[in-house]
C-alpha cells in the first residue's frame, strides 16, 4: 500500500480555505448532483456519547468519516467532537489521504451554509447575529465573511466567558463583534444558530420578518434551535428531504405541530438549477436547516486533496 497523505488543519483552512470549499459545494450541485443519492450516515450510542459513521462516493473518490460526540468533554478540556476522515480511490478503494474529522466537519458545515446563503438573497452587507460561541460559531463567521461583508456581528451565547474568548479571537483577526442584545437580534438580516440547544432560541416576534436563518446545531429528531412559529412563517430549505425527515428536529417537530407541510419543504439542490432561480422570496423569512450529509465532506476533502497534490 502506498503512503497515505495526512492533510493538516493548517492545509485545510489556510492552503485550501473557505472560498474553495464553498465553491466545491456549489459546483457539485450545479453539475446536477442529487443529495438523495448519498449513502446514509449511521449513529452508534456509546456509554458516554455517540459515534457517527459517514460514507459517501462521488466520481473518482470515496470517503468515510468516523466521529464521536461526547457532551461532557469540554468540562475536561477535550473537544466535544473528535474523529478522522479517510479518502479512497473509488475504483480500487486504495486509501489516499486522511485528515482530522472534527476540523473537516467545521470547514464543511460552515462552507455548506455559505454556499446556500449565496442562493437565499441575503443582503450584501447584512447585520449578522450568531447564536453560539464554540468552534462552529467562529467557522460560520469566517465563512460568511468569505462571501459577504457583514455590517455588524452580534454574538448570543449562554456562557459569557466563551463569548468573550470568541470576541477576543475575532479581534485578533481584525473582526469586530459585540455581545448581542434583543434590539440587535430584531435588526439582524442574517441569523446563524450553531448551538447544542434542544429548545428554540428565539420566537417569531423577536426577529425581522425578512431575515435569513441558517440552523446548523442539531441533528436529532427531538432537538431544535428554531421553533414552529418561525417555521410557519418561513420558506424552508433543507439539504435533502429524507435526511431532514429523519434528523432535522426543527423541521420534524414543525410538521408534527402542523406549522408546515412536508410538500412545502424545498430541497437546496433546486436552488442550483435554472428552473428554480426565482423561487426564493426575499419578502419572507428564509430558513435553511442543515443536519450535515456525507457527500459534503467528500466534495470538500476530495477537492482539498486534489488542490494540495497539484
Amino acid at each position: 500500500m502506498t503512503a497515505i497523505r495526512w492533510i493538516s488543519n493548517q492545509e485545510l483552512f489556510a492552503s485550501f480555505g473557505y472560498a474553495r470549499a464553498i465553491e466545491a459545494i456549489g459546483q457539485l450541485l450545479e453539475r446536477g448532483f442529487d443529495p438523495a443519492s448519498d449513502k446514509q450516515r449511521t449513529f452508534v450510542n456509546f456509554e458516554h456519547g455517540q459515534g457517527l459513521v459517514m460514507p459517501s462516493e462521488i466520481g473518482d473518490f470515496a470517503g468515510l468519516k468516523f466521529v464521536t460526540v461526547a457532551a461532557e468533554n469540554p468540562k475536561h478540556n477535550l473537544d466535544r467532537i473528535q474523529g478522522i476522515y479517510s479518502l479512497f480511490d473509488s475504483k480500487t478503494l486504495t486509501p489516499l489521504a486522511q485528515c482530522d474529522g472534527a476540523a473537516l466537519t467545521l470547514l464543511r458545515t460552515a462552507s455548506v451554509t455559505a454556499a446556500m446563503l449565496q442562493k437565499l438573497k441575503v443582503a450584501e452587507s447584512p447585520k449578522l447575529a450568531i447564536f453560539g460561541s464554540g468552534p462552529q460559531a467562529l467557522a460560520h463567521i469566517l465563512s460568511v465573511k468569505a462571501i459577504l461583508s457583514p455590517a455588524a456581528i452580534a454574538i448570543f451565547a449562554r456562557n459569557p466567558e466563551s463569548r468573550a474568548e470568541l470576541m477576543a479571537g475575532l479581534s485578533e483577526q481584525g473582526i469586530e463583534a459585540v455581545a448581542g442584545t434583543p434590539e440587535m437580534l430584531l435588526a439582524a438580516d442574517l441569523i446563524v444558530t450553531a448551538t447544542t440547544a434542544r429548545q428554540p432560541l428565539f420566537t417569531l416576534s423577536e426577529i425581522k420578518q425578512t431575515a435569513v436563518i441558517a440552523a446548523v446545531g442539531s441533528h436529532e429528531a427531538d432537538a431544535r434551535e428554531v421553533g414552529s412559529d418561525v417555521v410557519a412563517a418561513a420558506q424552508v430549505f433543507v439539504e435533502e428531504l429524507g435526511a431532514s425527515l429523519r434528523e432535522a428536529g426543527d423541521v420534524i417537530m414543525a410538521i408534527q405541530d402542523q406549522a408546515i407541510a412536508e410538500a412545502a419543504l424545498i430541497e437546496v439542490r433546486d436552488l442550483f438549477g435554472k428552473s428554480q432561480a426565482n423561487s426564493v422570496d426575499p419578502t419572507r423569512i428564509r430558513f435553511y436547516k442543515s443536519t450535515g450529509m456525507p457527500w459534503q465532506d467528500l466534495a470538500i476533502f476530495s477537492q482539498a486533496y486534489s488542490h494540495l497534490k497539484a
